[in-house]
């Protein structure tokens, strides 16, 4: 479809309302790191049909990049069936509607007189910007959800999957369409990731597919009311969040100019504010196990307590040929391994938290729509002044990243621990449109359970050094050195314990991913020997007992 779009960017021409002459506006929406910035990775999801694909189209669209191949799905059949990458290098421009004969400027401020402008009458055009920034996206499309095949965890397994082959994201985005309820569907994939990505979910963006124009008008007509502001309040009903939406037609009319320069302009938008999110690692990241993954891991569970039943009766066998002492010392040995390694697990855990691994708290956004971008003018209001925003968190703010358009300016912030205050500008006939995303690191997010880790490693370390005396104590009285296999089948005992335990566990680090899709992503029942190589996987030592 082509999108009608003109590279006219005369300086000379008068700028409508929406836009602003200044390029150093867009100073503070680019993104704030001290270094170039790496591609800015996000996940792109949601139910089938809702626009996921058609999206991804009108990014590569206003990229200038039309051969991308995408495919649309069809019914209630998913298309995308995998994950699919695009790489786009993206200038960053807006745009406006000038007259065709004259060139100017539209000036026109009701919203049905807009929608009535047929390419006979108006041009979309380029805003004049002498240096636009240009940022590197990759955009992951993903399988839909709730599609025919019932296989909804499946698939964020493997959206989550393709997470750790990316090393960071940026941003998570879910798809809507804005004649869609946020149901059961919704529901449940917003609790997966709260709990598989605590420290991305806060941040999740909304973009509401199908938004037309014509659509827009026909509401206000009948209802007086904001479309937008419906949609933000049922989507905070269902998840008691207020986050980041964005209003789009992903496939405008090409015979609608407005049509076309509002898509465009809304894509602007969101890819402003996913320039201005911080890379998050991956390794904070959990993969939630599906039923159908805890099935295999009982096959897996069976095969272990096996194992561990053969050494420990071994164990038992070596331990009654052994003289008293020996066998004190044997079980004094054995307590050790076993606290040795629970308390590395534990410090390993610790190690996890307290990083400064950063973790997205939330969002606050401020939008006041005037004239072509927006309707509040034709409900009578304009926007003057300055509007102010406050956050309060759970847990210390570390940072705060902003964005605003092109019109609106930060005047003022004020960070103090858990709240923040700020305040935005805008000038008269422009929008007044920002947004404030605030961060925590891992470590003060998990104050609490860190201090309650300490508190366990540090009695198990005592516990470890009263085995430790005891065992002194006894070689000193001629119990002797514990016997080789002995102490051998002690350790593995221990490694079979520990590797029970992570088996048992409803999650595990996205980072083992790569190791064990085949295994758990096979239709057929494991083999014995497939389950060795998985054990393998996890643990060499213990697999290759098996």
């Amino acid at each position: 479809m082509k999108m009608y779009v003109s590279s006219d960017t005369s300086p000379t021409a008068e700028k409508p309302p929406g836009t602003d002459d200044e390029p150093s506006k867009y100073d503070e929406a680019a993104p704030p790191y001290d270094e170039a910035p790496a591609t800015i990775n996000v996940i792109i999801t949601g139910e089938c049909q809702q626009g996921k694909s058609t999206l991804i189209q009108q990014l590569s669209r206003y990229a200038n990049t039309e051969d991308l191949s995408i495919g649309i799905g069809d019914g209630n059949k998913a298309c995308t069936m995998d994950v699919s990458t695009y790489d786009l290098t993206i200038k960053l421009r807006s745009f406006q509607l000038v007259d065709a004969a004259t060139g100017k400027p539209i000036q026109k401020s009701d919203y049905s007189d807009l929608v009535a402008l047929e390419q006979a009458d108006a041009r979309v055009v380029e805003v004049p910007n002498p240096s636009p920034p240009t940022i590197r996206f990759r955009f992951v499309d993903t399988p839909g959800l709730n599609d025919t095949h019932g296989e909804d965890f499946s698939i964020m397994s493997r959206i989550l999957g393709r997470a750790t082959d990316l090393g960071h994201v940026n941003a998570l985005i879910y798809v809507r369409s804005v004649e869609n309820s946020f149901g059961s569907s919704f529901k449940t994939f917003f609790r997966y990731i709260q709990r598989s990505m605590p420290s991305i979910c806060n941040g999740l963006i909304v973009v509401h597919s199908c938004f037309k124009v014509d659509r827009v008008e026909e509401f206000l007509t009948d209802s007086n009311q904001r479309l937008e502001d419906i949609r933000r309040d049922a989507f905070e009903a269902a998840t008691q969040l207020d986050l980041e939406h964005f209003f789009m037609d992903n496939s405008p009319d090409p015979s609608s100019p407005f049509a076309i320069a509002q898509s465009l302009n809304e894509i602007h938008r969101l890819l402003t504010h996913l320039s201005s999110q911080k890379p998050l690692p991956v390794r904070n990241f959990k993969l939630l196990k599906t039923d159908a993954m805890r099935h295999r891991d009982v096959l897996v569970l069976n095969a272990l307590t096996a194992l561990a039943r053969r050494q420990d009766k071994e164990w038992t066998r070596e331990k009654g040929t052994a003289e008293v002492l020996r066998v004190t010392a044997a079980s004094a040995q054995r307590e050790i391994g076993r606290l040795r390694s629970k308390i590395e697990a534990k410090q390993a855990h610790l190690r996890e938290l307290k990083t400064k691994d950063e973790i997205l708290l939330g969002k606050k956004s401020c939008i006041g729509h005037y004239s072509f971008v927006g309707d509040l003018l034709f409900q009578g209001n304009l926007n003057l002044g300055t509007k102010n925003l406050v956050y309060d968190s759970d847990y210390p703010i570390s940072s705060v990243t902003k964005t605003c358009a092109p019109g609106s300016k930060w005047l003022s912030e004020e960070l103090r621990g858990t709240s923040w205050r700020g305040e935005i500008y805008g000038n008269l006939f422009r929008d007044i449109n920002g947004t404030a995303t605030f961060y925590t690191t891992n470590e003060l997010k998990n104050q609490k359970e860190i201090r309650l880790l300490e508190s366990v490693v540090a009695d198990m370390q005592d516990q470890l050094d009263a085995q430790e005396d005891a065992l002194a104590r006894t070689a000193a009285s001629g119990g002797g050195a514990v016997g080789g296999r002995l102490k051998e089948l002690g350790e593995s005992i221990n490694r079979i314990e520990a590797l029970t335990e992570m088996v048992e566990q409803d999650a595990f680090d996205m980072t083992l991913w790569p190791a064990v899709r085949g295994f758990y992503t096979q239709q057929n029942l494991p083999t014995a020997d497939e389950i060795r190589k998985f054990v393998k996987a996890l643990d060499d030592k213990v697999g290759q007992l098996l």
